[in-house]
């Protein structure tokens, strides 16, 4: 039996997840933003962590890095209403093993579940397509637009990730070129537009 922290800042997802989670696994902790999740993480060191991407406090790439240094063996598996290729794939990238929709039924995410903790990445079905899609935009470049769309400068953006100012400029304006926009302000604007902040 698998040891399990659930994290949603909707009660009642979380409540549901946990019930399906109880028919074989035991919920260790129930959390309702970045914050809470980090603590429960680091003290029960659970199997598997399901958590709700767009939370309160969550940056996807800072939390999922944070929750792999924090509980390395712990598997983590992403709940999300968001289907956008970029932040499917980003999540992948940032060292998710499980991706699942919310909107999908309660097996998938039961399957999802048991795949993650066989030792597998697991993409359901719904989702490989997604991810095949053509994004123009790498992990970092997604990074760097984050904090821009945020009204963060291009000289905090270079601290919080810990890069030159002169690299966040050069992104941003690789961005509105791959994006084929005319100017930073249509890049926020896009970067809103996808739900991506």
């Amino acid at each position: 039996m698998a040891t399990v922290v659930i994290a949603d800042d909707h009660q009642i997802v979380s409540e549901g997840i946990a019930r399906l989670v109880e028919l074989s696994h035991q919920v260790v902790g129930i959390g309702a933003d970045a914050t809470e999740l980090l603590a429960l993480v680091k003290k029960h060191q659970p199997d598997l962590i399901i958590s709700d991407i767009s939370m309160p406090g969550m940056q996807l790439n800072t939390t999922l890095s944070l929750l792999k240094r924090t509980s390395p063996e712990s598997r983590v598996v992403c709940l999300s209403m968001h289907d956008e290729p970029e932040i499917v794939k980003a999540a992948y990238e940032y060292g998710a093993d499980g991706y699942v929709l919310k909107h999908q039924a309660g097996f998938e995410l039961a399957k999802t579940i048991e795949k993650v903790l066989a030792g597998e990445r697991y993409i359901p079905d719904e989702l490989k397509s997604i991810i095949e899609q053509k994004t123009d935009l790498s992990a970092r470049q997604l990074d760097i637009l984050k904090y821009l769309a945020q009204g963060l400068s291009a000289k905090k953006v270079a601290l919080e990730l810990n890069i030159s100012s002169k690299t966040v400029e050069y992104h941003k304006y690789k961005m509105i070129e791959q994006l084929d926009l005319k100017s930073a302000s249509e890049l926020i604007a896009w970067a809103h537009s996808r739900k991506l902040v």
